[in-house]
């Protein structure tokens, strides 16, 4: 009966470990199952010419990552990936981002260029057909390095959205007036 209500004890304490390690962040993107690769979000790139997909043998961590190419000629590229598909009633992937603390990912560059990058979130419509809204954005000078780099993005870094109904972000390049970069994103998610 001893040994019983020591196991019962000891699973008890090790469910708890793993649910409350899964309450300190949430995984939006690591390539490596169905709901948390590329085709379980949505995405744009732009402008026309740009292009994002999941490719395998450079990520940072396990096999896949995003690959960016971005072309320019009008100061600004971007790609923004929305993380219920604009769907609206799927309110599983629209967070509740009150209690973390920083956006989390991994990026590189295929070369050193001196453009900025810019970071934004993207609060849900409040009723359906409506209208999301952007955050004002973060920027990082400087281009980014050639070898895996972690960015932290503080939350408290963007005020101007409802940070109870995140659904999507983007990244951004600008700073130049034209540029053809390719950037590697990895590892995105939501920290406490």
């Amino acid at each position: 009966m001893k040994r019983l209500f020591l196991l019962f004890v000891f699973s008890i304490l090790l469910l708890s470990l793993i649910f409350s390690q899964d309450l300190k962040e949430i995984l939006i993107y690591d390539g490596e199952s169905e709901n948390t690769n590329l085709a379980s979000l949505g995405y744009w790139v732009a402008p026309e010419g740009c292009k994002a997909e999941e490719v395998e043998g450079v990520s940072y961590t396990g096999k896949k990552c995003i690959r960016i190419n971005f072309v320019w000629n009008s100061w600004w590229a971007g790609m923004g990936i929305n993380f219920a598909k604009w769907d609206f009633d799927n309110k599983n992937r629209i967070f509740d981002l009150s209690q973390f603390k920083a956006l989390e990912f991994y990026i590189r560059a295929d070369k050193v260029d001196n453009y900025s990058l810019l970071v934004t979130l993207v609060e849900a419509p409040s009723e359906k057909g409506g209208k999301e809204f952007y955050s004002e954005k973060y920027t990082i000078t400087g281009g980014v390095p050639t070898s895996w780099t972690k960015i932290s993005v503080p939350l408290r870094a963007f005020v101007t959205v409802d940070k109870k109904r995140i659904w999507g972000m983007s990244i951004e390049v600008t700073g130049i007036p034209e540029g053809n970069i390719t950037l590697y994103v990895d590892d995105i998610r939501f920290v406490k």
